[in-house]
């Protein structure tokens, strides 16, 4: 249905733009759906770039309803198998010991699943476990189930990790303890650990014929808790206020935001955000974050996710645990402050590692490798708790997959990736699978281990196959505008329409838009790193913000034309509405 790129410039900040413009098929579906929705031309196109070509499809994108957008839980294998045994415990008073990863997928999925099994009576059987990122890494360990089973814990549950966990699964079921995994890591070709009790996963043979691939781990979680309440007299209002937990990991884990199940958790999960909440912990993380009102995905992904991530990135997710669990608003606050704490002791390390990352790339120039390969020692700087953070923005500066990683006394290097659009990162690391100690992850996300002595031949040898899979157009920065757009179309009518596409994230981005060939009247440095520009066509002005661009002030001040690559959002000063434009990149024509 999307033809290829009609229209290709480069902007000031390096990155090429493309805009795809619609063929006579795509504008004869563009039209039909006019007639049939009445919806904004430009939404439709962003719509339809988002692979909606029908007016149902596009009714339930953009009115997803809940709990009346979530599949049957049924539709999972073996749901109706975990929930009886899952009852089974509570009823034979046997302990459940509940293992998540410790990221905001992990945590809130941990959160998820003791407090539905607490609401159900099991609240002297049930106990947490995340695993320390720094002295015992990720996933399910055989220390785990072999402490357990000393423990006598009769039922593991795990949330977020599992779904490799052949051999813990094998040795759990000698052990005499029945395993229960929710997940939805599972490689494209893999199935699922046989020797589990019950595998609740939206891939393999566990999802086959569930509609939503998509779910993050916290939504399987979800899926279970709904289907554990669902003789509950109180289902509804538990479900609702769960779904907070749930928007939170789906947000924070970067999962498809395209399926209407995740949107209808995602939508309605801000929409309690919104609302005062009994939870202590809860009402103190949106206040130390300084979330506003309405919360969006920004607040959740910028404010919120981080600060519950810090806990596992620099010292132990248990504190979100406590966090959660707290009675009174003077415990919630001092566990929140300190959660805002180590967030910011996060951002310090994360910055100096980004820093010197970034000023080794930019030396290397046109000898950058097409896969960046960095490594160092942790203690000359590179926290095993910022790695993939620092992943992310080097991919954002220069368009290349990057591995980061961090080599201990031992000699051992733990690492993250990131990857491209067109690069599936754990395909490529399949490529040279015997040089790791372990790895996996998604397409676009993945974390290792390798021997130190390893890290020189797996830059060698995934530049080599980065050779055959990547040509040059595939590399350096890009953005695709989803229409070309005129001054005169940008009222707050037209934003509150873009509005209703959100909730904005992975398999659904923000609308981004090229505004070509306007007069720039003028350029304002704002707080000595900002840019405010006063852009005109001469029937209408517009002012747009550019944040962080004061170093493009002087190349600007000598531009009188340039084109835009934007998002419109709504200005309110004084009680007046008007629009301005949040920008992306600057062409000067």
């Amino acid at each position: 249905m999307i033809p290829a790129p009609t229209k290709i410039t480069r902007g000031l900040t390096g990155a090429r733009w493309q805009l795809t413009a619609g063929g006579p098929a795509y504008e004869a579906t563009l039209k039909n759906l006019q007639g049939q929705t009445g919806e904004d031309e430009l939404v439709l196109r962003c719509l339809l770039n988002r692979g909606l070509t029908e007016a149902k499809e596009i009714s339930r994108f953009l009115n997803p309803e809940f709990p009346a957008s979530l599949h049957p839980p049924d539709m999972l294998r073996d749901m109706p198998l975990a929930v009886e045994r899952m009852r089974q415990a509570i009823q034979n008073r046997e302990r459940i010991l509940v293992v998540t990863d410790f990221d905001v997928d992990g945590t809130t999925s941990s959160v998820i699943l003791s407090q539905v099994l607490r609401l159900l009576g099991g609240t002297d059987l049930v106990s947490c476990y995340i695993p320390d990122r720094f002295t015992e890494g990720y996933g399910l360990s055989k220390e785990i189930v072999e402490k357990a089973a000393r423990d006598g814990i009769k039922l593991i549950l795990t949330a977020d990790i599992g779904i490799k966990s052949h051999a813990e699964a094998r040795l759990a079921k000698e052990l005499g303890i029945d395993l229960i995994i929710c997940d939805h890591h599972l490689p494209d070709g893999e199935d699922v650990p046989a020797d589990a009790f019950a595998v609740l996963c939206p891939k393999g043979s566990s999802g086959e014929g569930y509609p939503n691939k998509h779910l993050a781990a916290c939504g399987v979680s979800l899926k279970l808790a709904e289907a554990l309440l669902a003789e509950h007299p109180k289902r509804a209002a538990l479900l609702s206020s769960l779904a907070k937990l749930s928007a939170i990991g789906t947000v924070a884990d970067m999962v498809d935001l395209s399926s209407s199940e995740n949107r209808a958790i995602v939508r309605h999960g801000l929409q309690a955000l919104s609302e005062p909440t009994p939870n202590p912990g809860l009402r103190a993380l949106l206040k130390v974050a300084q979330v506003g009102n309405p919360v969006t995905t920004f607040d959740v992904g910028f404010r919120l996710g981080p600060r519950i991530n810090a806990a596992g990135r620099i010292a132990h997710a248990n504190a979100v645990l406590s966090l959660f669990d707290a009675k009174t608003d003077a415990e919630a606050d001092a566990l929140a402050q300190s959660l805002d704490e180590l967030n910011k002791e996060r951002q310090q390390i994360q910055l100096n590692l980004q820093t010197r990352l970034l000023a080794f790339v930019e030396f290397l120039g046109e000898r950058m490798d097409r896969v960046l390969v960095l490594f160092g020692k942790e203690a000359d700087g590179f926290h095993r708790g910022v790695l993939g953070i620092a992943c992310s923005k080097l991919v954002e500066k220069t368009g290349r997959p990057t591995l980061i990683a961090a080599i201990n006394e031992e000699g051992m290097a733990h690492g993250s990736a990131r990857s491209i659009d067109g690069f599936h990162i754990v395909e490529a690391m399949d490529s040279v699978s015997d040089l790791f100690v372990k790895y996996g992850g998604h397409p676009m996300a993945a974390g290792f281990t390798i021997k130190a002595d390893k890290l020189e031949e797996l830059k060698y040898r995934l530049n080599r196959y980065a050779g055959e899979m990547l040509d040059d157009e595939a590399l350096g920065r890009r953005f695709s505008a989803d229409a070309e757009i005129k001054l005169a179309q940008i009222t707050p009518a037209f934003v509150r329409a873009l509005e209703r596409l959100e909730p904005h994230g992975s398999g659904n981005p923000q609308p981004l838009f090229w505004l070509p060939r306007v007069q720039l009247r003028g350029v304002q440095v704002l707080k000595e790193k900002h840019l405010k520009l006063a852009l005109n066509d001469g029937a209408h002005s517009i002012a747009a913000l550019w944040w962080n661009a004061v170093e493009y002030q002087k190349q600007l001040a000598q531009a009188p034309t340039v084109s835009v690559l934007c998002r419109p959002e709504i200005n309110v000063w004084n009680n007046r509405e008007t629009c301005q434009l949040k920008v992306v990149d600057v062409a000067i024509e």
